[in-house]
Formats: structure tokens, C-alpha cells, sequence
């Protein structure tokens, strides 16, 4: 393999790699609100509820309800919004200024409005940088909504005492301020908040994906990892468990894709989508086999120890990132740069074969009495 190969799916690698974090990050940031909300002393006894799955009502012509992050109740009467993003995309304008003129929250087959104090929580690992926040208010203030916007950072800080996530209010001259809650003025400290990793690991189980889908390669660790076992048999449980691989193929057929096992103890699992994408990532690595005449997939089910990186790639001999997520992906990025998916070909119309000119019978000829 040569030299620029190698190169190619390093890069590849590394792009994914930085998306799959970002992504787990996400997940970090959720479960250390979650431990806030429950252990916290002064955040706690005011919080009422907290549904990290929410569905608020969609406004205007829009019909399926929205889908934000998560939703904070606290007495005596606040609601917080919370919608949590890497970083700024063009869409998010549109989306938030959405979510802000939802008029409430749908409880089962019920709207219930927000409470009297709301405000929308927007949080992003890398900070946007003025301009954007200048079109993100902008468009804010045209609204006159009669609630704040906060805009917030958060991300990992690494300490010598421990590694901790970090949530801080951003110093935007018009960035809003949150209401006077015990978890509002928390977040409107110039110190922010932080939560160690540590004390946050038992609520981080809680989170599979955020409230959207979740990230495909993300979705293919997950199921590897922890959903893929709930599929087999006690025969293959107890061969796997002798043996760290399954004899024959896993056989997942297009009725059970729709079946989502039940981890347990988990408030936002994957849904049927989220594992139809996590197999079809894994097709790509060379574990997962999709015959799409039967619709069904074959899964070459094994334990982390005998996956191996592609031979040649730049991943492969790292000892110190041996683990399930960087072999997948690393295989993931060696077919998509050696296997590359074809280029869909535009059928060509079919040219016609010159036929004979009609004989013109409109127009007098040339000399009279030629035919």
C-alpha cells in the first residue's frame, strides 16, 4: 500500500475520530446536568422535573413536535430549554428562533405552556465567534420574545485533581441572563459550573444518545459494545463467553431491526434508526455483512481482543488507543478510502437516429416547375 494511501485514511481516521468525540462529549455535558439536577442540595430541592427526551409543541404549520436536548422545571415557577451543539451551523438561527416560539411543552396528548419564568439554554463546545452570535440576536431581538436567551460553553477541563465538565456563561455583550433559580445563578456565575467525570460516571450510563439521532459511528460502538449481546441465544451467550467470537453469524432479520432491546437503566436509548445506521456502519468495517436482497444483516459477532486494525493503516500497533470505538472506526476509514462507495452514473437519453426531413409543401420552389 503506498505512502499516500496510508495518508488518506489517516485523515479520514482523524476527521471521524474528532466527530465521535465531539459526539461523546455531548453525551458527558448531559450526564453531568443530570447529576446536578440530583445532587446538587440548592438545584435539587427546587427542581420540580427533568426530561432529557422532551417533545415541545411544534408552532405554526409544523407538525411533528420538536425535539430540543432537554427540559427543566423548576418551582416556583421557571422552565429552562436546553439544546446542546458542537458547533455553529447555519441551520441554528432558524432552529432556536423555532424552538423559542413553541407555546409549550406536550404532556402525553396535552400542550401544557412553559412557566412564567423560561428561558432557552444554548450550549456549544466551540465557541461561535461574534458575527455569528451578532445573526444569532439579531434575529433574537426581531422576535421581541419576552424570555432570555443564554448562550453557554462546555466542554472538558482537565485538572491535575481530575478531569471535569465545565459549563460557563459566554461574555457576549448580548448574550441574556438566566433566571434567578439556584441552577440559573449557577449559570450566570462568571466562574461557571463544573462537575468532575468521576462523580458524573454513574449518570453518564443513563445516556446512550442526545434526544436526536444519534451519530452513526457513535451508534456502531454502542450496539458492539453493549446491545449486540442482547441478541443472542443462552447458547451463543455461553459461546461467546468460552470463546470471545460466535462459530457461525449473528442473523438479524428485517423484523427484529424494529426491535430495540432493553438495556435497562438507560433514559435515552437508541431507537430502530440509530441501529439500522450503527449495522450499516459496521458493513463498512467488514464485521456486519448487509444482503439487501433479504433485507437482513449478518453480524460476525467477537470479542474487542480479536478485532485487528487494518494492516498498513496508522492506527494499527498504537498501543495506547487499543480499544473497541478506535478499531472500528480506524476499519471504517481503511474501506471507505480502499472500497470507496461508487459514484451514482446519470442514465444517458438515448440520441436518435437522424430521420429524413418532412418535404417542405408550404413554400413555393425555387424554379417553377421542378419537383
Amino acid at each position: 500500500m503506498t505512502e499516500g494511501t496510508e495518508g488518506r485514511i489517516q485523515k479520514v481516521f482523524d476527521e471521524a475520530w474528532k466527530e465521535y468525540a465531539a459526539h461523546e462529549r455531548t453525551l458527558d455535558a448531559l450526564a453531568a446536568l443530570s447529576f446536578i439536577l440530583a445532587n446538587v442540595r440548592e438545584i435539587h430541592d427546587e427542581t420540580l422535573a427533568h426530561d432529557f427526551r422532551p417533545r415541545i409543541t411544534p408552532h405554526s404549520s409544523d407538525a411533528e413536535p420538536y425535539t430540543p436536548d432537554g427540559l427543566i422545571w423548576q418551582k416556583p415557577s421557571y422552565s429552562f430549554l436546553l439544546e446542546l451543539k458542537a458547533s455553529w451551523n447555519l441551520t441554528d438561527v432558524a432552529q432556536i428562533i423555532k424552538y423559542a416560539k413553541s407555546p409549550g411543552y406536550q404532556k402525553g396528548n396535552t400542550s401544557q405552556p412553559f412557566a412564567d419564568n423560561h428561558c432557552v439554554l444554548l450550549g456549544y463546545q466551540n465557541t461561535p465567534g461574534d458575527a455569528d452570535l451578532d445573526k444569532l440576536f439579531d434575529e433574537w431581538q426581531k422576535e421581541s420574545f419576552p424570555f432570555p436567551l443564554v448562550v453557554f460553553h462546555y466542554g472538558l477541563e482537565v485538572a491535575a485533581g481530575g478531569h471535569r465538565i465545565l459549563f460557563s456563561r459566554i461574555a457576549y455583550a448580548r448574550n441574556g441572563v438566566c433566571p434567578a433559580s439556584s441552577l440559573g445563578k449557577a449559570m450566570n456565575a462568571a466562574r461557571g459550573v463544573t462537575v468532575s467525570v468521576e462523580r458524573a460516571k454513574f449518570e453518564r450510563s443513563r445516556f446512550h444518545k442526545a434526544n436526536d439521532q444519534a451519530l452513526p459511528s457513535y451508534a456502531a460502538v454502542l450496539w458492539w459494545t453493549t446491545y449486540a449481546n442482547h441478541y443472542l441465544t443462552e447458547e451463543q451467550k455461553i459461546e461467546m463467553a468460552a470463546s470471545g467470537r460466535l462459530s457461525t453469524p449473528l442473523i438479524i432479520p428485517p423484523d427484529r431491526l424494529n426491535e430495540v432491546p432493553d438495556i435497562g437503566g438507560v433514559d435515552v436509548p437508541l431507537t430502530s434508526k440509530d441501529i439500522r445506521r450503527a449495522l450499516e456502519f459496521l458493513s463498512q468495517t467488514g464485521l456486519v455483512i448487509l444482503k439487501k436482497r433479504k433485507k437482513q444483516f449478518e453480524v460476525k459477532l467477537k470479542d474487542d481482543r480479536h478485532i485487528r486494525f487494518p494492516l498498513g493503516t496508522l492506527a494499527a500497533g498504537f498501543t495506547n488507543h487499543q480499544d473497541t470505538a478506535t478499531k472500528i472506526i480506524a476499519r471504517w476509514a481503511a474501506h471507505k478510502v480502499k472500497h470507496p462507495a461508487p459514484e451514482r452514473r446519470v442514465a444517458k437519453r438515448p440520441r436518435k437516429a437522424p430521420g429524413r426531413r418532412a418535404r417542405d409543401t408550404r413554400t413555393l420552389p425555387l424554379f417553377p416547375g421542378s419537383s
